[in-house]
């Protein structure tokens, strides 16, 4: 029996396995799927420090009807899933207050300012520097107008100390040559860089976690048995059970039901993102590149170039709507008209969001052995490595580098 049986092999779940590891405990990773295939294969490969303001956000709020009513638009809520996560959706717009704002974005800067050296030393143990690019991020606009709309945003950003610049279209066009179209501006993003391939990162932690005695089962974790506040043992939907001693949940949008099991009632959501991969795009860009304007992130990646976003609610498992997909692509010709994605892949994934875009991170109340890390949103390949620090702290007794009450799994009441 491992020291400590980890459900989820995503990015959080792999860095914390990484991370217990250090301390010398036996670990055990038990994932539904495909180790590293989740919203870690499928994201834009973003490490994002600054992204510290949460989507609902003031001014956000006069757009959102506009948004629910269009298929095509960057947030869209399919009509049967509107009751159901009526709620949640409620919960995540009174998150846009301004003083609510502040409070996350105060909250997620401590984390948030330590996960470039926690990234460092994550891809040094495992001799992958070469799978963090050292580039810096753009963000890109068609007007100035754009920019200072969200001043906000910026301005909290840099209060809490993460800084950007801003440049002119030539500029931009001087470090991105490629970049045609209307784009007049743009900001230059201190320390947010790129993961060239997050699967190829997914899978040597994996490699990296057997050679060092882990294992990896692969199993669909529905409930636990558990006594006198302490869980004894996970169940599996085959109806087979695994001894533990220590559990970590950290099982992305799918840690809601099990969290239920364990007498919580967190309001975690499927978020679903897309992507279009072209394999051989015909146009080279050398960072990830934001356009506002458009709503999507291109991301040059070691197997072709990414064109990622769109935020979808629509519950567990459902069918893609892939036209999400293929309108991001057609709207990156914009800045890119000679781009070709002749033999491109579309994908669809789940990314797990609380409403106020914080994850829950900590010791779950009533079991003693149990530790929680889950609902990230869309910077938990940002925070991988970072949470999976705090995850080793937790569960070997340590006092956590920052302060986790903000991320309560108690604070929904």
């Amino acid at each position: 029996m491992a020291d400590v049986t980890i459900i989820g092999g995503g990015i959080i779940g792999l860095a914390s396995a990484s991370a217990l590891q250090d301390r010398g405990y036996s670990v055990e990773i038990i994932e539904r799927g495909a180790v590293g295939l989740g919203a870690s294969y499928g994201n834009c490969g973003l490490l994002a420090p600054g992204e510290v303001v949460p989507i609902s956000k003031p001014g956000v709020l006069s757009r959102i009807p506009k948004w629910l009513f269009d298929p095509e638009g960057p947030l869209f809520v399919r009509p049967q899933g509107l009751a159901r996560d009526l709620t949640w959706l409620l919960r995540f717009l009174r998150a846009g207050r301004v003083d609510r704002v502040r409070h996350i974005a105060s909250s997620l800067a401590p984390m948030m300012r330590r996960v470039n050296a926690d990234y460092a030393s994550l891809l040094q143990k495992i001799a992958r520097p070469d799978l963090l690019s050292s580039v810096e991020n753009l963000m890109l606009f068609n007007h100035r107008s754009e920019y200072d709309r969200d001043r906000f945003t910026w301005d909290l950003r840099t209060e809490l100390g993460f800084g950007h610049t801003f440049i002119t279209g030539d500029e931009v066009r001087r470090l991105e040559p490629a970049i045609e179209g209307p784009v007049t501006c743009g900001v230059v993003m201190t320390d947010w860089f790129h993961f060239p391939d997050p699967y190829a990162l997914s899978m040597a932690l994996e490699a990296d976690i057997v050679r060092r005695g882990g294992r990896v089962l692969k199993a669909n974790a529905v409930g636990f048995e558990h006594r006198d506040g302490q869980v004894g043992k996970i169940v599996f939907d085959t109806g087979e059970r695994l001894d533990v001693t220590q559990v970590v949940l950290a099982a992305g949008a799918w840690s809601g039901p099990l969290a239920k099991k364990l007498g919580l009632n967190i309001p975690l959501a499927h978020l679903n993102g897309y992507h279009v991969h072209a394999p051989r795009p015909n146009v080279e860009v050398q960072r990830a590149i934001y356009y506002a304007s458009g709503g999507f992130v291109l991301t040059p990646m070691a197997t072709g170039l990414r064109i990622g976003g769109t935020i979808e609610v629509a519950g567990p498992d459902p069918k893609p709507n892939y036209r999400r997909a293929d309108v991001l692509a057609e709207r990156a010709r914009a800045i890119l008209p000679a781009l070709d994605i002749e033999g491109s892949t579309r994908w669809m994934g789940p990314r797990p969001f609380i409403p106020d875009t914080m994850p829950v991170i900590g010791a779950a109340p009533t079991f003693r052995n149990v530790t929680l890390a889950f609902g990230h949103g869309q910077i938990g390949m940002t925070l991988g490595a970072t949470t999976g620090q705090l995850v080793a702290q937790i569960v070997s007794g340590e006092a956590p580098d920052v302060n986790l009450a903000p991320y309560s799994p108690v604070r929904f009441g």
